[in-house]
């Protein structure tokens, strides 16, 4: 389930990151529940499977021993996380391999420079969309104004409000 929360995550800030033609890949490491996960559109950019491991590997995306496993799927962070799930209404399931932690690798264009390399601790930990935001730097959306269309009586003003 935290990895469909992750890439749910991920793909919230598809539209910013299009705007400013950056792609969105996703590489995942099996091809357990891909078709359940697509169908689910749970991560809306291209999706790759390495089931060799090789990225994760070069990557040193770390693996979980059993013991690593059990006691970070009962800490405070995974529970956190398992209430967004169940809010969100993710679903999922403890097929494929779950000992395997992966992370998020944001490059520049070319893949020369390397802006951003985060690496989960724990399943249940994802990189914050707006570190991504901020690696790439992306103008945070500023608020915009909102007229309401209210008019008074004594004023031809439309109040504004900021959303």
């Amino acid at each position: 389930p935290f990895c469909r929360l992750g890439a749910r995550e991920l793909s919230s800030i598809k539209p910013q990151l299009d705007a400013h033609n950056v792609r969105l890949v996703g590489i995942g490491l099996e091809d357990v529940g891909v078709q359940e996960f697509v169908e689910g559109n749970y991560f809306t950019a291209e999706l790759y499977i390495d089931s060799q491991k090789k990225a994760y590997q070069a990557l040193g995306f770390k693996r979980l021993s059993f013991f690593n496993l059990l006691s970070a799927m009962f800490g405070k962070k995974s529970r956190d996380a398992m209430g967004k799930v169940k809010e969100q209404g993710l679903g999922g399931d403890t097929k494929g391999d779950g000992y395997q932690n992966g992370g998020t690798l944001v490059v520049s264009q070319g893949g020369e420079d390397v802006l951003l390399c985060y690496k989960q601790d724990a399943p249940s930990e994802n990189v914050d969309p707006e570190e991504i935001i901020k690696a790439l730097c992306i103008p945070q959306n500023p608020p915009q104004e909102v007229e309401t269309g209210a008019m008074s009586a004594e004023s031809d003003k439309s109040e504004k409000f900021t959303a």
